[in-house]
């Protein structure tokens, strides 16, 4: 059971709730003020509780995985944050793969490489929960999440908890049909084919292996920073390279000198140089070139203006 302070209201939970939690401890950029509180649901009916106490108390509430492709602010965030990490059971039932949205890709896809089932492995060394990878639309080596996604059971204040599916006219590059709907994902239900253990296996270590030289996991970061776009011809981070930029800084943010699409917190960034530096490099660039990059990177908190 816990208070919400100025709500002066009360819900029993079986899950971990904290009070004050540094998101810095959850995010990939290793940046983040305070959770004024944090929930781990140990159940879905935790998850359905937290959702109707948030909709009932007109309180904020924002959805966590594993804090990927996200920037959280220095000031952290008001109301109720859900770290989704502990929603991550699973289970195969013939040739389909039902995972709740916390499960990590890397163990989802080692699970389906047990299995002798393909579906997830070019996601392989990503640090996204299931959940986000779908959100997403999470793209990698050709292949996109929207390729083997079959149907979402998913929170919503309309219709409680339901299964959705989708058209592939719903997706594209980088955007999903999750993005605008005001639900939250509690499981995926992901087709698979069969495919020979040690070929799958070969698959994983060929991307973690591209994933490592180009340095994702050498300082806290988001992994790429902008979209890339057709219609520019060359991938952000060449483009970001051509107008010598690697190396530029805010603080302790820095565009890294291995991957122009890569920003690092060398150590002590705050969230609010990050952010900067990202402005910089997308007027840097649109200036040289007349190219408006994209951000993937989502900002989430208050900011300072």
């Amino acid at each position: 059971m816990f208070n919400l302070g100025e709500k002066g209201a009360k819900i029993n939970l079986l899950g971990r709730v904290l009070y004050e939690e540094p998101l810095s401890k959850h995010t990939t950029f290793a940046v983040g003020g305070p959770a004024e509180v944090m929930v781990f649901p140990a159940t879905v009916q935790d998850l359905h509780a937290v959702w109707e106490f948030c909709q009932q108390h007109d309180v904020p509430l924002f959805v966590l995985g594993k804090g990927a492709n996200l920037l959280a602010s220095d000031q952290g965030l008001r109301g109720i944050t859900v770290n989704l990490t502990t929603l991550n059971s699973w289970r195969f039932e013939g040739n389909l793969f039902r995972a709740q949205a916390g499960l990590s890709i890397d163990t989802a896809v080692e699970l389906c490489r047990d299995r002798g089932v393909s579906a997830l492995e070019a996601f392989y060394g990503m640090p996204s929960s299931v959940g986000g990878a779908f959100w997403m639309n999470a793209r990698c080596y050709g292949r996109e999440a929207s390729e083997v996604f079959v149907r979402a059971l998913v929170l919503d204040a309309e219709k409680g908890l339901h299964e959705v599916s989708f058209p592939a006219s719903a997706w594209s590059y980088k955007v999903s049909p999750f993005q605008n709907l005001p639900g939250i994902i509690v499981e995926v239900t992901i087709q698979t084919v069969p495919q020979d253990r040690e070929a799958l296996q070969t698959i994983m270590n060929t991307n973690y292996n591209d994933r490592l030289q180009k340095g994702h996991y050498r300082l806290p970061c988001a992994g790429s920073i902008f979209k890339n776009d057709r219609r520019f011809h060359d991938p952000s981070g060449v483009i970001i390279d051509r107008c010598g930029l690697k190396g530029l800084r805010r603080g302790h943010a820095v565009v890294s000198d291995w991957h122009g699409n890569i920003i690092v917190n060398e150590g002590g960034a705050s969230a609010s140089d990050l952010r900067a530096l990202i402005k910089d490099v997308q007027q840097k660039v649109y200036d040289q070139t007349g190219f408006l990059l994209e951000e993937e990177v989502l900002y989430v908190g208050e900011w300072v203006p």
